[in-house]
């Protein structure tokens, strides 16, 4: 958790903190007499929830989604908000694999989300309904499934807002629509499930098929998003290419920073959210002009001015695409610098997210380390004397600091061997 800046490290620990008294408060004073269906229900939505979990569909490298709603919703209509509340945050936590490559915070945060929503959802749904049955109360239903899902996905994306600096709300639609109808068929899915199986628990066994259907649709929809990525990904490598001393250069930045990030102890989400958004940095080069990119000499102002665009380009082609709006905001950031001289937006010091200031020190040294039109490659020793230079002024003293210690401890990192610096 140490690797997490201080405003996140916070906000996940006030999450995990709040998840504790609101358990304890849904367990004394929430909580109705237990009854042997109850446990039974119980019982069978833990073990539901937690094959949700061990069984998820990854829709990319850094992004992955479970079934586990429909449980959890279903719980929420049944139970008791504590017993809900203890069916979704125990199946979250024990579900998840223990691999040692989910940190313990990961774990309990996510476990803390599950049951804060969960238990909200409960609590909507008990103070809204007025009979028995779950089919006489659409009201009650549909306002506990959308306080359960705005609150389980606000807690989330306000984590990933405090890593990015920026606002929880700017790009919610964005994010969810394009699960939204999945989503919306998990909590229908958990909603029938719940008035179906109301006091008789084996019935949940009949909707294990309908929720495996849901699982089949995110593949397919993970499929299309691969395609989408590669071509992307693709469309990188041909704006390198239009440049015989570029060719290779966003591969070998995004090597570079996914080593750093690894270096500086980032979780695997932050280590893949960097290497992704090094690979594509310059894809806003594609609005560049080739008589700049490829121009022998030094650029004027008014040609600089226009290579100064490609950070707001990429950004904004990478936003309208929910495979890369996370890490839309790191390419526009590439070139900002810690004491706030930089473009697009001129922020610095703690402002700019350590993940952009990595992918900053991996290009430079890459560009440094290269040969261009104008200029031969830098030495080792003259790059290195360049870093030094320019900590604290260009590049976050922690970020070079850590970059410094990478190269002396691994000599073969300073330069990606296998990575092409030139067109043959």
């Amino acid at each position: 958790m140490t690797a997490l800046a201080w405003p996140l490290r916070l906000y996940v620990g006030v999450v995990i903190g709040a998840a504790v008294p609101a358990l304890v408060l849904g367990l004394a004073v929430l909580h109705a007499p237990l009854t042997p269906v109850d446990l039974a229900t119980a019982t069978a939505l833990f073990a539901l929830g937690w094959l949700a979990q061990r069984h998820p569909v990854h829709l990319g490298p850094k992004t992955k989604v479970t079934v586990d709603d429909a449980p959890f919703f279903a719980a929420a209509l049944l139970l008791s908000p504590g017993l809900a509340m203890v069916v979704a945050g125990g199946s979250k936590a024990f579900g998840l694999r223990f691999s040692g490559q989910i940190p313990l915070y990961n774990r309990l945060f996510n476990a803390s989300a599950a049951l804060l929503s969960t238990g909200a959802g409960a609590l909507t749904f008990h103070a809204i309904a007025s009979g028995p049955s779950l089919i006489d109360e659409p009201l009650a239903l549909l306002a506990a499934a959308v306080v359960a899902y705005v609150i389980r996905t606000e807690l989330v994306d306000a984590a990933i807002a405090l890593q990015l600096h920026r606002s929880p709300l700017a790009s919610w639609w964005l994010d969810h629509q394009r699960d939204l109808i999945q989503t919306a068929a998990l909590y229908a899915l958990g909603g029938l499930s719940a008035a179906v199986s109301h006091g008789a628990p084996w019935m949940f066994a009949l909707f294990v098929a309908p929720v495996a259907l849901i699982l089949v649709s995110f593949r397919e929809t993970l499929q299309l998003r691969s395609t989408t990525r590669d071509a992307i990904v693709t469309l990188a490598d041909l704006i390198d290419a239009r440049d015989a001393y570029t060719f290779g250069h966003s591969l070998r930045v995004a090597h570079y920073a996914e080593q750093l990030a690894r270096r500086m102890h980032m979780g695997s989400v932050q280590v893949e959210l960097v290497r992704e958004a090094a690979r594509l940095h310059d894809v806003g080069k594609i609005a560049t002009e080739d008589r700049i990119l490829q121009k022998p000499g030094r650029l004027t102002d008014a040609e600089m001015a226009e290579m100064h665009k490609h950070c707001d380009e990429g950004y904004w082609f990478l936003k309208r695409l929910p495979e890369f709006w996370q890490g839309a905001e790191l390419v526009r950031l590439h070139h900002e610098r810690y004491d706030a001289s930089g473009y697009p937006r001129g922020i610095g010091g703690a402002d700019l997210p350590w993940e952009a200031s990595i992918i900053s020190v991996a290009d430079a040294w890459d560009a440094m380390t290269s040969d261009r039109p104008y200029r031969k490659a830098l030495t080792r020793s003259e790059a290195l004397d360049e870093l030094l230079r320019f900590r604290g002024t260009q590049w976050d003293p922690i970020v070079v600091d850590a970059f410094l210690a990478m190269l002396e401890e691994e000599p073969h990192a300073s330069r990606a061997s296998t990575i092409p610096a030139t067109a043959s």
